[in-house]
């Protein structure tokens, strides 16, 4: 019994899990296209800007694709 309950505790929090890093994945792509995109960073220097923000897009665009292929593995 008390087993039962810790694996349906378990695959609900890795449930939750799944959803939040899909989140922060689309968190850091709309921040890395917000500071390269925005005027309300334009008091940062353009190179700064560009790296970071390429930098937290890449990053973004990367979770995303551990998240689809964690996803794919767990399906299989």
């Amino acid at each position: 019994m008390n087993r039962e309950r810790s694996d349906k505790r378990h695959r609900k929090i890795a449930g939750l899990l799944k959803y939040f890093r899909l989140i922060m994945a689309i968190f850091y792509f709309v921040m890395g296209v917000s500071i390269l995109f925005l005027p309300l960073f334009a008091n940062i220097s353009l190179s700064t800007r560009y790296a970071l923000g390429l930098m937290l897009l890449g990053y973004g665009i990367f979770r995303f694709y551990r998240q689809i292929k964690s996803n794919d593995e767990e399906a299989n």
